[in-house]
Formats: C-alpha cells, structure tokens, sequence
C-alpha cells in the first residue's frame, strides 16, 4: 500500500504529461471534422455534423504527392540498408589497414548539422543535373543517414554470435552467403530500426525539397501541404484534414514495426 501511495506522484506528472501530448493530437482531429462557422462558435469541442468532405477536398490535393514521398523515401530507405548493411559487416567481420580511422570518419558525420552543408549539396546536386529530380531527393538524404545506420548495422553485427558466423565458413559459405543468409535474417531489428528513422526522415524533410525541387511532377507531400485550400466555409480544416491524411502512412507503419523498432534501439544500445 504504501508503494502505491508514493507511486501516486508518478503517474499523476505522467497522466499530464499525456495529457499535454495528445491534447494538440484532439484539436487536430476535431478542428478538421469543422467547418469554419463550427470553429468559431464550438471550438474546443466536438462540431456537429462532421464534415468528412474536408477529408475528401484534402485528398484529392494532395494524393499524386503522398507517392511521391512513398517513392522517395522507400528509395532513401533502400540504399541507406543497402551501403550500411554492407559496411557494418566490412568494419565487423574485416580487419584492414585505417579501419577505425574510417569508421571515425563515418561517425564524424553524424556530427554535422544537414544546413551546415545545404548551400554545398545544392552546388553539387546542381552541377549533376539533378535538381527538381527524384535523384536529387533521394541521393543526398540517403549520403546523410548511412553514417549513423553503419553505426547501428556495425554495432548490432558485433553481437551477434561469432560462432555461427565460424560454422557457416567451416560448412563451405563464401562471405556473401554468410551475409545473406546468416547475418541479415538475424538483424531484423536493427535493419527495422535503421529503415523506420530514414523514412520518417525522408518523409519528414522539408528544407532540402524545398531547395531543389520546383515543379510540381516530384514535389513531396510536405511541400503540397502549404498549398491546400478549401472553400470559404471550409476554411483552414482542409489544410488539418491534410495533415491528417500525410501522417496515416507514418503511424501505420510506426504500429507495425514498434516491437522490431524498439529492440533494435535497445541492441544498439547496450552491446559494443
């Protein structure tokens, strides 16, 4: 009894803190169920009817865009596990001349601010003719999150047991087939955990399209949000009703892969 008295504090600060998290997370729902006429005269409570339209003008705004993110950040995904996946493994299971150099170097890169080497990046992307392309979305945000995934990947690999990797080399495997089918099935939490922080990344960036991009074929969804609009009664619950609707694939893919996502952290974490 008296461990749950003390512990009354606890979830008191805990209950406002959620409180103060998800209240911003209810207005946005309701606010965009409204029309503009609603807002003013109920605006912290529920608005009757609801005004799905508001979901419906949103979508129709902003759908061609929500692919173009799906597009761009599933690529930035994949090459990010594709260049960290296989230099985790070269840092883990090789030993060269200036491995750890490199792999501080790497790391080092983590330590830059991304506007620190915007006005750079764009200079290149620019020269390379990539400018308002798919490749220019994709290729320098893919540069930026391979530092901390070879991190992760490299970290996570060196847990694993050596002596699974020594069975499979007495049985005859070549290094690409330990790789492909000892050590990357065993890695699904780190690479579920390198793949949701790019793509939230990726689909989250707003700076770098804002720069290289200007026409409308490869815009991302979060440039496309600026510009939604409604009717006069509607007002600003179609641009909410946006929000909304850009942040589904986000928290469908979140729910699906929390548990993977979690354990990966906690790998990383604590092993190395």
């Amino acid at each position: 009894m008296r461990f749950r008295l003390a512990a009354v504090p606890h979830y008191l600060v805990l209950a406002i803190l959620l409180g103060l998290t998800l209240f911003p997370f209810y207005m946005l729902i309701v606010s965009s169920l409204k029309y503009s006429e609603q807002m003013i005269l109920n605006f912290w409570g529920v608005g009757f009817p609801l005004h799905l339209d508001n979901y419906v003008t949103a979508f129709k705004q902003i759908g061609p865009f929500i692919w173009n993110t799906v597009f761009i950040s599933s690529c930035i995904v994949i090459g990010v596990l594709i260049i960290s996946s296989f230099a985790g493994y070269s840092f883990m299971r090789f030993s060269y001349p200036g491995k750890n150099v490199l792999f501080m170097l790497i790391l080092s890169l983590m330590m830059v601010p991304g506007f620190l080497i915007l006005i750079p990046q764009f200079l290149l992307v620019q020269k390379l003719g990539m400018l308002n392309t798919y490749q220019g979305q994709i290729f320098p945000p893919m540069a930026f999150g391979a530092s901390m995934a070879t991190f992760l990947m490299r970290t996570f690999f060196e847990g694993l047991p050596r002596s699974l990797l020594e069975a499979a080399e007495t049985e005859g495997a070549g290094e690409l087939q330990i790789f492909a089918k000892v050590v990357m099935p065993l890695s699904l939490p780190v690479i579920s955990t390198v793949s949701i922080i790019n793509f939230l990344s990726g689909w989250n960036n707003y700076i770098w399209p804002l720069v290289s991009t200007t026409g409308e074929k490869v815009k991302p969804v979060i440039l496309a949000l600026s510009t939604v609009t409604g009717s006069m009664d509607q007002g600003i619950s179609v641009k909410l009703a946006g929000y909304i609707i850009s942040s589904i694939p986000l928290l469908a893919l979140f729910l699906v892969a929390t548990k993977p996502f979690i354990s990966g952290i906690t790998s990383g974490a604590v092993k190395g």
